[in-house]
């Protein structure tokens, strides 16, 4: 099975004997036989990793129980999104009257709120990650969701007050809600994980269309008072706090847990007794120490091993994760930690498999957990960039003739201490927002150019949500058909993204030319909006284009990140997108709404937006021909599957 590999920063260069075999590499289940090839070690663990995966590892129902979360999901996906796209164009025309100011200033809110739904990505995927899907949406609704600072916007009686609980601390409260939902559904569905997205984010769509209907509604029944929408709101989003309800965290089997704590007993066993032997032979015709500790070299990291104690059992200092054996890794890590409290060897496997399955099985575990199509074929989309850490690789298990799901463990985010204490919760958040913001990506010229498009597209992105319905009314449609446009764009961006899904996995269709084809049409269209007269031309010239641009954009990015940076940087890359997006959404309306007041006629804005977007499809078309030059610059192979690791430096080996 594929397996994450290090970073440039976390490679560990072992000692070298003769030339080319690693040195004090020992068997971990028996005798170490000085003549055995070191390829037999690696085997053995190899084989050692396969079997603690396959016990311990939660496979993903693909059904069942899982459709409720899709369910719920959906429900969201559609409050959520539904209210962020749709919001802006009923209630800034009321805050412009209201604060007797410019369209520019009363557009920082909305985009607030969009930035830092965006920005937020990172914290939820940490908390998420430590204290799981369902107990980060519940608490989020009642303590920093939305719903709880639209109630204190209701008291504003200035901008700067909605800037701050309407924009800012709304714009993560939406964030901290929306991803969980994302991440839960990864976690049910593998094979089946394509249709179950699909239908989970079709609820974003859908939701556009319905509050953009609903809006003017509520608005209307409460006499056009914004501060009594806002409550309305406020209160149709802790609605989330029930769905989020249903998004119950996958738990071992009895069985998995009796059978991984089998395996790990008999690992500690055999590793102990052969640490014995290795201090009586070292010692021979002296008295044995009360307690021995002898380095250990396990794929390329070094560790130091446990003895006894007094009849206990101990563990001394690991070094260093292995990213490329996880669970092996991971219980020496809580090995270490367990071996601290003298316990025995029984409660020492036990706990180890408690918590090392738990580590695991975590959503940010998954390298794969953005991935929103089916892992079933993700092996055609990803160009893995591995680096061999010895004279062979480790042999990879697929299974995908099998129709079976493949895993893809990290361990990137696993909190450590150097005393081998236990870590605390934040430690925890800490090592996964590491992994999230990994800046070496900022040294890839392909992972550089995905980033500039994502920001050049975001910072159009909710123009047109914003202010289409005001562009029309200028050009003569009746405001009476206005509210529908934003509609038209929910519906056609549902309908596009079920498309995506069907055509991204085609073997002929390349996802990084049908999304830069899409944004590239839907900045044509934007630019060309001014143009436009009536409804129909509008909702067909216009809406519908711009709604599959931005369609594709949302649905290929994670695919495109797998192609052209592989797997194992997809959680990395994931984070540092958001950031740029966010940014990109902080700033994008403020813009447009400047270009309005400067020109007093949003024709400006959306020539200068739709030029934008048209660039960002732009730039990214030499992106796979700057990804192959890359790969090869860096490897000096052509093989897809053995290419080096991004930003890492090229060891120099079996010279």
């Amino acid at each position: 099975m594929f397996k994450s590999l290090m970073t440039g920063s976390e490679k560990w260069k072992p000692a070298r004997s003769n030339g080319n075999m690693p040195a004090n590499e020992k068997s971990l289940c028996r005798e170490p036989d000085p003549l055995a090839m070191p390829e037999n070690e690696s085997d053995e663990e190899d084989r050692l990793e396969d079997l603690l995966e396959d016990a311990g590892i939660i496979k993903p129902p693909d059904g069942g129980y899982g459709w409720i979360v899709v369910l719920a999901s959906f429900f969201i996906n559609m409050i959520v999104d539904g209210v962020i796209f749709s919001i802006s164009e009923s209630i800034v025309p009321l805050w412009e009257q209201e604060f007797n100011t410019t369209t520019s200033m009363v557009t920082v809110a909305p985009s607030l709120l969009a930035g830092f739904y965006l920005l937020s990505g990172p914290i939820s995927s940490a908390l998420s990650n430590s204290f799981g899907c369902n107990k980060v949406v519940s608490q989020t609704i009642y303590f920093s969701s939305k719903s709880t600072n639209f109630i204190f916007g209701y008291c504003g009686c200035a901008l700067p007050v909605l800037y701050f609980t309407f924009g800012i601390v709304g714009g993560i409260g939406y964030g901290l809600i929306f991803l969980p939902a994302i991440v839960i559904v990864g976690q049910y569905f593998s094979a089946r994980r394509a249709l179950a997205t699909g239908m989970a984010v079709c609820g974003s769509g859908i939701g556009t269309s319905l509050f953009s209907w609903l809006n003017p509604i509520i608005l209307t029944l409460v006499d056009r008072n914004w501060r009594v929408f806002l409550v309305i709101i406020a209160m149709i989003t802790m609605l989330c706090a029930i769905f989020g309800y249903f998004f119950k965290p996958l738990e071992p089997s009895k069985s998995q847990v009796e059978e991984v704590t089998k395996i790990a007993s008999k690992y500690i066993g055999r590793v102990e007794d052969d640490e014995i032997r290795k201090s009586e032979g070292d010692q021979l015709g002296e008295e044995c120490a009360e307690t021995t500790t002898s380095p250990h070299i396990v794929g390329g990291v070094a560790i130091e091993r446990f003895g006894r104690s007094n009849g206990n059992f101990n563990v001394s200092r690991i070094r260093r994760l292995d990213a490329d054996r996880p669970f092996i890794s991971t219980m020496e890590l809580h090995i270490r930690q367990a071996g601290k409290k003298n316990a025995s060897q029984q409660d020492v496997a036990a706990s180890v498999t408690k918590q090392s399955m738990a580590d695991l099985n975590r959503p940010l575990s998954k390298m794969d957990i953005f991935y929103t199509g089916s892992t079933s074929t993700l092996a055609k989309h990803q160009s893995i960039h591995r680096k061999n850490s010895g004279p062979r690789p480790r042999p990879r298990t697929t299974s995908f003739a099998e129709n079976k799901s493949t895993i893809y463990l990290s361990v990137a985010g696993l909190p450590t201490t150097d005393d081998g204490s236990t870590p605390t919760w934040s430690q925890g958040i800490t090592a996964t927002l590491r992994s999230l913001l990994d800046i070496s990506l900022m040294k890839s010229p392909s992972f550089l150019i995905l980033a500039l498009s994502g920001f050049l597209t975001l910072f159009c992105f909710f123009v047109p949500f914003m202010f289409i319905a005001s562009l029309a009314r200028q050009n003569g449609v009746p405001e009476s058909l206005t509210k529908y446009l934003v509609v038209i764009i929910g519906l056609v961006n549902l309908c596009s993204r079920v498309l995506c899904g069907l055509i991204s996995d085609h073997p002929k269709v390349d996802p990084l030319v049908v999304s830069n084809f899409a944004v590239i049409l839907g900045g044509t269209a934007t630019v060309f909006a001014p143009f436009l007269t009536t409804f129909w031309q509008f909702g067909f010239l216009y809406c519908v284009p711009f709604a599959f641009g931005a369609a594709c954009f949302a649905a290929l990015r994670s695919i495109i990140c797998v192609e052209l940076l592989g797997i194992d940087k997809l959680t990395n890359a994931y984070g540092m997108l958001m950031l740029f997006m966010g940014i990109a959404a902080l700033i994008g309306p403020p813009f447009a709404a400047l270009l309005k007041n400067l020109t007093n006629s949003f024709n400006m804005s959306f020539y200068v937006m739709g030029g934008i977007m048209v660039l960002s499809g732009l730039i990214s078309l030499p992106l796979r021909r700057i990804n192959k030059y890359e790969m090869s610059r860096q490897s000096g192979t052509s093989s897809p599957l053995e290419m080096e690791p991004l930003n890492n430096e090229n060891e120099k080996q079996n010279e």
